[in-house]
């Protein structure tokens, strides 16, 4: 072999070489981070966790997740931070609807528009929850006590704004009621909320079936309503809005959310990764488990949906009068 063939085949092999160090590593090479906007405990805590498990046992996630939890200022300031976290393929937050709600009722600049939406996993009804020995007997006399009196009956949520406090709102403005008056406290998250509905701090509190139905089966707690459209196998003889009469029904979803400026490959492997994953037992099982409804949407159905919500939402809160950002 001649000197300058032995050239060609070394400068062949370097070229190889570079090009080889130039390819990036297919996404993902390294665990995710999941941002869960709340505390332990809570319902988009339960959400994360289930992803986590199910993607675990299926292997449908090459990697696995670093949870962090960011509770406080009504998801705030999780989706600050994920929003600061632009272009970032590695970062995914866990939320609900309050991620346009917020800004309309002015509590941030920032929507889902300002993110990247990644799907809709599961949706449940919400609750109103009184402890075992409660004197109310049912959500109609609550909402009696509340015509007499709006401020009568205090009310507890995991946070503001949120469907949580819609369920409390919203019924009584179709009950006749001035939802202006009535009391609502705030505390830490969904998980705190039980606790202090337990230790007598707060005789009801409006929360989702999955951070209740551990209680109710404990004999701890009892339901006295349910938002759903329809009557629930999982809550027998539990009415719902309409039945009592109350035209409202409310769904309470939990999805993903990535950063702004996320690849299109990213968002194309959670496509692919979630779709198979909601169709498999394990993601099955624990949708029973936590009472939970499955309301999938990939990424383009999902930012379809949740510009239809929001227009839905200002409305409401226009007539409510808490609505003071943008609805478009």
């Amino acid at each position: 072999m001649t000197l300058k063939t032995l050239a060609r085949a070394w400068l062949f092999a370097l070229l190889c070489g570079v090009a080889a160090v130039a390819q990036p590593a297919a996404f993902p090479d390294r665990n995710v981070l999941m941002v869960v906007a709340g505390s332990p405990g809570g319902g988009l805590d339960l959400t994360g966790r289930a992803l986590e498990q199910t993607m675990l046992e299926t292997r449908l996630h090459k990697t696995g997740f670093v949870l962090k939890h960011m509770g406080g200022a009504g998801g705030n300031l999780a989706k600050a931070y994920v929003h600061q976290r632009s272009g970032d393929p590695y970062t995914l937050y866990v939320e609900s609807n309050r991620i346009y709600v917020n800004k309309l009722v002015g509590t941030t600049h920032l929507d889902h528009r300002d993110l990247t939406p990644i799907a809709r996993l599961t949706t449940e009804y919400l609750v109103w929850v009184v402890r075992a020995d409660s004197p109310f007997k049912s959500a109609k006399e609550v909402l009696d006590k509340l015509k007499a009196d709006p401020t009568s009956v205090a009310f507890g949520v995991g946070t503001v704004p949120s469907n949580d406090q819609m369920n409390i709102l919203r019924p009584a403005l179709a009950y006749g009621v001035n939802p202006k008056q009535i009391k609502i406290v705030v505390f830490k998250s969904g998980g705190d909320l039980m606790i202090q509905l337990l230790g007598g701090h707060v005789p009801v509190i409006s929360t989702g079936l999955s951070e209740a139905i551990e209680q109710v089966k404990a004999g701890r707690v009892r339901v006295l309503t349910v938002s759903s459209p329809k009557p629930l196998a999982e809550l027998a003889g539990v009415p719902t809005w309409r039945s009592l009469g109350v035209n409202v029904e409310i769904l309470h979803w939990r999805g993903l959310f990535a950063p702004p400026k996320t690849p299109a490959s990213a968002v194309k492997y959670w496509d692919q990764a979630l779709g198979k994953m909601v169709k498999t037992d394990s993601w099955k099982k624990a949708l029973d488990r936590h009472g939970w409804f499955d309301a999938y949407a990939g990424s383009a159905q999902f930012s379809k949906d949740l510009e239809g919500e929001i227009k839905v939402y200002n409305a409401i809160l226009t007539q409510l009068g808490m609505a003071m950002g943008p609805g478009k």
